[in-house]
């Protein structure tokens, strides 16, 4: 997957600056293009970024741009030079948007502090018209998300049975007045 999202930037002429590339492998190991865009991602990825791989895209393109004249660097950034083609994962990262199935006014968020309370979940934030009293509207797409968790874990299979419950959990985590998934 890192070998044809380098090639989808390269086709595009992608040379300097953040860039983001989402790729879907399928079980037949192919990988597919998503979207290639010239910024970073849209939500605070640097957390997640930072615990992952030990660096975030910003503080690297800061690196890259100014050198030396980078007088002072934020906690965990990283020398442009002293960076590796490819990122060497130190643990297991992702960023899980919340999906809300039902719609009207929330009467109960179930399964949050589940979520909250997970190994591998060190961020969340459920957006304001998803809590308790809220007016919620079913995802249809990335802009209608209902939130979203970081998840990050040096084991494996540790990472995989929290991201497994979220999904189990995340039907019927919104519940309104019009009822959820699971009702």
């Amino acid at each position: 997957a890192a070998d044809y999202a380098a090639a989808a930037l390269d086709a595009l002429g992608v040379r300097w600056g953040i860039a983001h590339v989402e790729v879907i492998v399928g079980g037949d190991g192919a990988a597919r293009l998503v979207e290639v865009n010239r910024r970073q991602h849209n939500a605070d990825f640097r957390p997640l970024c930072r615990a992952a791989v030990g660096y975030d895209a910003l503080d690297l393109l800061l690196d890259a741009y100014l050198g030396d004249a980078v007088a002072e660097r934020p906690p965990g950034a990283t020398e442009w030079d002293a960076v590796p083609d490819l990122a060497v994962p130190r643990a297991h990262g992702a960023m899980v948007h919340l999906v809300c199935h039902a719609e009207g006014e929330v009467m109960a968020v179930e399964g949050a502090e589940e979520m909250g309370d997970m190994e591998s979940v060190v961020a969340m934030e459920i957006y304001a018209p998803y809590r308790v009293g809220g007016t919620a509207a079913k995802t249809v797409d990335i802009l209608s998300d209902a939130g979203w968790l970081h998840l990050v874990n040096d084991d494996w299979e540790q990472f995989a049975a929290d991201y497994a419950r979220i999904m189990e959990l995340m039907p019927g985590m919104f519940v309104t007045d019009g009822g959820s998934c699971s009702s």
